[in-house]
């Protein structure tokens, strides 16, 4: 009785300050590991968190979104992803894929058509990828993912030294699954991939 009677104390003194900070609506820093900083931040009323990466590498922009668009290659840093195929492929312009989601039983496995646009500019090169609704079939053992948005910065440092990436993003894969479980993906599926990005660039060293 002592126990919960603490337990509930604490939860009260501490439930002031979460309400604040959920007030606020700001980013929080969930990750800082490897010179790869992950942030979050609750999407409206959702309760689903954004996410915002921040790193810098030693490469040029050009380079790293080689790396970015070698979607076969990148398939092994894809949280989740079991398989993948292009549906569009224009070069330096447009990329449309599908994507198949392999989730742990006994949630449902997810798919989604995914659509990246790049632009360039003299600052650096920007990728803004969406969900394509209206493709995929309606089938009884997958669930499409029908609220994904990705947005890529990869700018040249002031210093011009190397680059600057910054990722925002988030992922709502639909269906019964618990927040905290979506959430928990948020941080951890943009850091592995990038993670893995950064791995291929230094193999090329």
């Amino acid at each position: 009785m002592k126990r919960n009677y603490t337990i509930l104390s604490l939860l009260l003194i501490l439930m002031p300050f979460h309400l604040t900070f959920a007030g606020e609506n700001e980013w929080e820093l969930r990750k800082d590991e490897n010179g790869i900083k992950v942030y979050t931040k609750e999407k409206g009323d959702t309760h689903i968190y954004m996410y915002k990466v921040i790193t810098s590498l030693p490469a040029k922009p050009e380079k790293i979104y080689r790396q970015v668009v070698d979607f076969r290659e990148n398939l092994k840093y894809m949280e989740l992803v079991d398989s993948l195929s292009f549906l569009v492929k224009q070069k330096d312009k447009r990329y449309r894929n599908y994507m198949h989601f392999d989730m742990p039983w006994p949630v449902k496995n997810r798919e989604m058509v995914m659509e990246m646009n790049v632009r360039f500019t003299q600052d650096g090169i920007y990728l803004e990828s969406k969900n394509v609704a209206g493709i995929l079939q309606n089938k009884k053992r997958t669930i499409p993912i029908d609220d994904f948005q990705e947005k890529w910065k990869i700018e040249k440092s002031i210093n011009g030294a190397g680059s600057r990436i910054t990722v925002t993003g988030w992922v709502n894969p639909g269906g019964a699954i618990p927040v905290w479980v979506v959430n928990l993906f948020s941080t951890r599926t943009p850091y592995r991939f990038i993670s893995g990005i950064i791995q291929e660039l230094k193999k090329e060293q």
